[in-house]
């Protein structure tokens, strides 16, 4: 960090610090959402009720995307500093990380999707609890319904969510704003004849 000046070090500073509270806390989000629906789940099979696997899949997807919107900012960050902090001269940890990626044998992305299954295994649980206790309640077959119209949803999208997180550059978005406003041209309409 000796080609930065103070103002350079101080940003760079609060942006790791910052980087790592965003994974802290998406972390705490993600474990205090996965006791709760661990709870809940098995309180609604104590009960045999199919109503109360809805809020298990309601806690499994706030703890997800509280986890997913975490990791989101910690990239950005990451691509912040990748683009604009990084250099020969200076620190490389985003830089060498990226050349670690591509390393064969070296998976970041394990975690990423192992939170994704572990959600969606809940959330099937919770759909399968729901059919075999739909027959002892009344409006159980609705409720369990709900509970799989729901956790298809949560399933499909999580999975296009991670999906998603997992191609984009966060670099790549910064370098893109950082090359300053470009001029769109209009396509010319060709006049009709």
């Amino acid at each position: 960090m000796a080609s930065m000046n103070e103002n350079e070090r101080t940003e760079y500073s609060i942006l790791m610090s910052r980087g790592r509270d965003a994974e802290r806390t998406s972390h705490f989000c993600w474990i205090a959402s996965g006791v709760a629906a661990t709870m809940l789940l098995s309180w609604g099979m104590a009960a045999h009720n199919p109503a109360l696997m809805l809020p298990v899949i309601f806690c499994v997807a706030y703890g997800f995307y509280t986890m997913c919107h975490g990791r989101q900012q910690t990239r950005l960050i990451a691509g912040y500093v990748k683009e604009f902090f990084e250099s020969d001269s200076g620190p490389m940890w985003f830089t060498r990380l990226g050349h670690l990626e591509v390393v064969p044998g070296f998976n970041a992305s394990t975690t990423d999707w192992l939170s994704t299954v572990l959600a969606n295994a809940v959330v099937i649980t919770a759909v399968v609890f729901a059919w075999m206790y739909s027959g002892s309640m009344p409006k159980g077959e609705l409720y369990a319904g709900i509970v799989t119209g729901c956790g298809m949803v949560f399933s499909f999208h999580s999975m296009m969510e991670m999906t998603r997180m997992r191609q984009s550059d966060a670099a790549a978005f910064w370098h893109q704003i950082g090359m300053g406003p470009v001029e769109e041209r209009r396509p010319h309409r060709m006049a009709s004849r």
